[in-house]
């Protein structure tokens, strides 16, 4: 099996890519690309402040998503 990663995160590439990476590999599965972008966050103390990274994914977020995965084919 192969698959991309998608992430919509305002920190970006994380540890999450890592452990679900492992996971994946762990399952014999190749990762043929990783796509990450800035998204709405109100995890933990951004809720205090209302979130970061509000209108995220944007337009040229999802345009940029879009080029990733017609590169893939």
């Amino acid at each position: 099996m192969h698959l991309y990663i998608t992430e919509y995160k305002e920190t970006g590439r994380n540890a999450a890519y890592k452990s679900l990476e492992v996971i994946l590999k762990e399952k014999k599965t190749d990762i043929i690309g990783k796509f990450g972008c800035k998204g709405y966050d109100t995890f933990g103390p951004f809720k205090l402040v209302g979130g970061i990274a509000k209108g995220h994914p944007d337009e040229k977020d999802l345009e940029a998503a879009v080029s990733f995965v017609a590169g893939l084919q």
